[in-house]
């Protein structure tokens, strides 16, 4: 999302219909699609949801009244569109992502699909490098607190996960900046004294891996994907 909450709105004169339509079309138009309760409190130009509940009956009757077609954003269609978005743009992202790796570290030194641990867990990507293997796991998120959930969920995952290697969970929606990224995981208890775990935005990672570096190609293969021109983010 491209918001920050600031706490200003929730006070800042009188919520009538006619406003919060004006911050329901103005979110449409910079993210395609109506607010979830979740975006509304995160959105500094809209009321909170419970003041919605209390004031007009809650989000379902308020979109009703003001004409719009999706009222239920948590289940149904409208449900599974939202999550469908969020997973091809999750697959979109680690596919750019591995073509930078690529390109920036070397073919044979970037594995897919790492498998890990005693079980049938894998990380989407451990690259190899003078400073250090160190592994990728990329996802999208709804939101910030859809981003926890994700989060609770990988970290459990990668109880395994070789603790001398350095484990980056990215984040790839574009509108997530990395202070709110620290802001939502400062709560995880998981993460908290863990020093080989990041939480990191994608613009984050591609300055953390500009920095570290590639091993010299030693093999004279033949790659048999299209060759990557360019070692630079996407």
């Amino acid at each position: 999302m491209r918001y920050k909450r600031t706490g200003k709105a929730r006070s800042n004169g009188t919520w009538t219909v006619e406003r919060i339509r004006g911050g329901f079309e103005r979110f449409r138009k910079e993210n395609g699609r109506l607010p979830t309760s979740y975006e509304i409190d995160d959105c500094p130009y809209l009321p909170t949801a419970r003041l919605i509940q209390l004031k007009f009956g809650g989000l379902r009757s308020l979109r009703e009244s003001l004409g719009y077609q999706e009222t239920d954003f948590g289940s149904g269609d409208s449900r599974s569109q939202i999550s469908a978005m969020v997973v091809k743009r999750g697959l979109q992202a680690e596919c750019d992502l591995e073509k930078y790796l690529v390109g920036r570290f070397g073919e044979v030194f970037v594995h897919t699909e790492k498998r890990f641990g005693r079980g049938r867990q894998r990380v989407d990507f451990v690259v190899y490098s003078p400073d250090g293997a160190f592994g990728i796991d990329v996802f999208c998120a709804e939101n910030l607190r859809d981003m926890q959930i994700h989060l609770n969920i990988k970290l459990r995952r990668y109880v395994d996960f070789p603790k001398h290697v350095r484990l980056f969970l990215v984040v790839a929606n574009a509108g997530f900046a990395q202070a709110d990224i620290d802001r939502y995981c400062s709560g995880l208890s998981r993460l908290k004294g863990s020093s080989s775990v990041q939480v990191v935005s994608l613009t984050s990672l591609y300055e953390a891996l500009s920095a570290v570096r590639r091993y010299e190609d030693p093999l004279l293969f033949q790659s048999i994907a299209t060759a990557y021109p360019s070692s630079q983010p996407p």
